[in-house]
């Protein structure tokens, strides 16, 4: 019988194995499109598939389980699907560049929008399937860390809107890590299905549905049109669309209880109304930002509802230029997508828990210097949040603002305006999409220097798999080498 494998074997065999499957998919729709594609998927699905199903074969040890080693080996497994998505564009020629391919598979597995390509209709079919699938794979990556790797950092008390619903999130998602993440990533398969069927019976053909639903799922925003969205022009393509992404922008522990049949649990949970509140007040503020009465009251409403849906959930899709919009809505869409969507959710940025959470403390400390002797605990809605949780939300702030203060110097030093440098760090770590100049034009990944791009994937990564596995795994790796160094030293 075979040893048994570690954390580290089973991540790459899962990774190995579900991009194995991926590539079937992506080969399917190479057929009579180009041969060379078809050959380099199929071939690709063949060696995933293989090695993914051997390793996964082997009896998984559960010994000596740490969180840092589990942590790590979830950030090796996004590495690892880069990697394959990496020698699958130079394979089929779609990039002829390392680099070039390297940075446009971590903005698949990173579920950001900042692509390389201007024009993806340039693709072949299969590979802009495989491209959208890249993404697909980088959200449920993101949803099996929110819901088997965050517990061991105390995540597990936000994946349900607040710290009040533990005992009712201990019902909706097992306990028992494993097993949550086969709930969630069935229901995310059932619902990626779902949005393709009702894309095409909008109105797209059968691979732009496959392709959109991907990169609407995951919150990627990958499109097989130069113009995002905005090629279909259609009302029912966007509806679907919105709605699929304020689902995405949801946290897991909703869509458990929607599938379970409990709606009246939803309605108590307060993120999830704030955030929604917020998507409704958004639009309706920048639509009358926006209104000259030279468009549509429809028109202008819908822009705006779509762009306001698309930045909050950090999807990225396009039907309008925002960056031109008036300065007061550019300027609330910015700080709707830092903050992004809800805890235990697909989305990026900080979480609308934790932006709560922080004005509540805020508000407490206020109160506390006009009753110092008064006790007062952090609340959201009506759940007491922990003081090692207020603790967590302040950590979580001073990484994002380390991590972003750092890449927007960096990138100004190699040559960026203030303007493009700060955008396109926030759109990285909140894993969105292009930046925009001081003029309100679109920042493409395409017109960076190799450098600037160099920059932007490690942030994007970090913002992918979450700041704290992302340190973690950093500091693995670093004391990994560190104690192969000594040990090579007393050798010596």
């Amino acid at each position: 019988m075979a040893p048994p494998i570690g954390v580290y074997g089973s991540s790459c065999g899962l990774a190995l194995s579900l991009s194995g499957v991926m590539l079937v998919l992506s080969a399917l729709f190479s057929i009579g499109d180009d041969t060379r594609d078809l050959a380099v998927l199929a071939i690709g699905a063949v060696v995933c598939g293989v090695t993914g199903a051997t390793l996964l074969r082997r009896p998984f040890s559960t010994t000596a389980l740490r969180p840092v080693a589990t942590m790590t080996a979830a950030v090796v497994g996004f590495v690892l699907v880069a990697l394959i998505s990496t020698v699958i564009y130079l394979a089929t020629g779609a990039i002829d560049r390392f680099d070039d391919a390297l940075y446009e598979s971590i903005a698949g597995v990173s579920t950001s929008a900042l692509t390389l390509f201007d024009d993806p209709a340039v693709l072949g079919d299969g590979v802009l399937v495989w491209r959208a699938a890249t993404q697909w794979l980088g959200g449920l990556g993101a949803i099996a860390m929110a819901v088997g790797l965050l517990p061991f950092l105390g995540g597990s008390r936000e994946l349900a809107g607040g710290p009040q619903r533990r005992a009712r999130t201990r019902d909706a998602l097992s306990t028992r890590p494993m097993l949550a993440i086969r709930r969630v990533s069935t229901i995310y398969c059932v619902v990626t299905g779902v949005v393709g069927s009702a894309l095409y019976i909008a109105g797209m053909s059968l691979l732009d549905a496959v392709a959109h639903a991907f990169s609407t799922v995951s919150t990627g925003g990958f499109s097989t049109h130069a113009d995002s969205i905005a090629y279909f022009d259609s009302v029912a393509i966007e509806l679907v669309l919105i709605v699929a992404m304020l689902g995405a922008g949801s946290s897991v522990a909703f869509a458990w209880l929607l599938w379970r049949g409990k709606i009246r649990e939803t309605r108590r949970a307060f993120e999830l109304q704030v955030y929604l509140m917020v998507a409704g007040l958004a639009a309706l503020w920048i639509w009358w930002l926006r209104h000259d009465g030279q468009e549509s009251v429809s028109r202008g409403f819908r822009d705006a509802l779509f762009t306001v849906v698309s930045v909050m959930t950090t999807t990225g899709h396009r039907i309008a230029d925002w960056g031109s919009w008036h300065p007061g809505a550019t300027t609330l869409l910015l700080l709707l997508l830092v903050v992004g969507g809800t805890a235990g959710s697909v989305a990026g940025g900080l979480r609308w828990i934790r932006v709560i959470g922080l004005a509540q403390f805020v508000w407490r400390e206020l109160q506390r210097q006009l009753h110092p002797r008064s006790i007062r605990t952090v609340k959201v809605g009506r759940s007491t949040i922990s003081e090692a949780s207020v603790d967590r939300m302040h950590a979580q702030m001073v990484y994002v603002m380390t991590l972003g203060a750092g890449a927007s110097l960096v990138l100004a030093l190699f040559g960026e305006g203030i303007t493009e440098a700060i955008t396109l760090t926030i759109s990285a770590i909140s894993t969105m999409g292009p930046g925009f100049d001081d003029s309100g034009g679109i920042v493409t990944a395409a017109e960076l220097s190799r450098p600037e791009r160099a920059v932007l994937m490690p942030v994007m990564l970090t913002g992918r798999v979450f700041l704290y596995p992302a340190f973690v795994a950093a500091g693995a790796g670093v004391a990994a080498v560190g104690n192969a160094t000594r040990s090579m030293r007393k050798r010596l």
